[in-house]
């Protein structure tokens, strides 16, 4: 795809702006770039639920912001195989080709959405970001990256910038294994009612809920109640619990892929509960493998705060041509 993108559109020095847009399951940003610099303009927000469907929303954003575009890349919350795109956490269906069709561009890119984020980790520095414990080295290398939210990405970025390479996949639905006879009861529970236990069924917002019913046999309808509940101790068990499954998902990518550079986590719930996380046992469940204690504390382990790491991300994305 790289010796062709930029050849098989109408502006042949990859010079027209680019429409770019990170759709999550619940929440839409979009935002124009444009060569040079390729910085963020017009920036949009859209709640999904008040659109018919995704190219409603891209339709609606450059009519209300008076622009155009050239040609289009899109961060996506779903398993990108083939041209026909099938959102997990929302009923929408889309392609490449429709997608171009109606908003008029040349090109439609689209990539899933940590996909999008692995593109960015490499940029993002100490405005960006909030270190969760204390790493004892802080290195270049691979990156990797996880986030809870409607569902449970996991990315990296392996090599040094720029010269590295984007990787994703969809390890939110690795198997969760648990770390003590509690945690064994935990999954049990969860495995009876789903089947399969995998980290998302913990990791993410219906995971969160989950989770608190499994561990207390209590029903919330939303993960906030559970994680703006400071005072109420099932809430705190519950998030406190939360953290150390996360623990674990975040070292076991770490070792999967060689995360010298550092595990950010990104996602809707970790950024907004951050003082939460950091009292928390994620750390010292991120340290404890073992023979591999002292390897695993050389990993610095960061939460993103960029409100946007998506459109961040894509930005890379168009800049460095795919």
């Amino acid at each position: 795809m790289r010796g062709n993108a930029v050849g098989n559109m109408t502006d042949p020095d990859h010079k027209a702006s680019w429409l770019i847009a990170d759709i999550g399951a619940t929440n839409s940003r979009c935002a124009l770039i444009s060569p040079p610099s390729y910085k963020r303009t017009s920036v949009r927000h859209y709640r999904n639920e008040d659109a018919d469907s995704l190219q409603d929303i891209l339709a609606t954003y450059l009519a209300e912001t008076g622009t155009q575009a050239g040609a289009c890349a899109i961060a996506v919350a779903a398993p990108i195989q083939g041209d026909e795109i099938q959102m997990c956490n929302r009923d929408w269906q889309f392609s490449r080709k429709e997608i171009s069709d109606r908003i008029g561009v040349a090109r439609t890119e689209i990539i899933n959405d940590f996909h999008a984020i692995a593109y960015a980790l490499p940029y993002f520095d100490d405005s960006q970001r909030v270190e969760i414990g204390n790493a004892t080295r802080y290195r270049t290398g691979n990156i990797a990256a996880l986030g809870p939210g409607s569902g449970l990405g996991m990315s990296a970025w392996i090599g040094d910038a720029p010269g590295g390479a984007a990787m994703s996949g969809e390890g939110g639905h690795v198997t969760l294994a648990g770390r003590t006879e509690s945690e064994d009861v935990i999954i049990a529970r969860l495995r009876d009612r789903f089947g399969h236990c995998s980290a998302e069924r913990v990791l993410s917002g219906p995971g969160l809920i989950a989770l608190h019913g499994a561990m207390h046999d209590v029903e919330v309808a939303t993960s906030e109640e559970i994680t703006t509940n400071a005072h109420d101790p099932l809430c705190r068990a519950t998030l406190s619990q939360f953290f150390r499954f996360l623990g674990s998902a975040a070292a076991d990518l770490a070792l999967v892929t060689g995360a010298f550079g550092g595990v950010y986590i990104a996602g809707g719930i970790v950024p907004s509960c951050i003082d939460r996380i950091q009292e928390s046992e994620f750390r010292e469940r991120f340290d404890d493998k073992n023979r591999y204690h002292d390897y695993m504390r050389a990993i610095p382990t960061w939460v993103i705060t960029d409100p946007m790491p998506g459109l961040t991300g894509l930005s890379v994305f168009v800049r460095q041509g795919f």
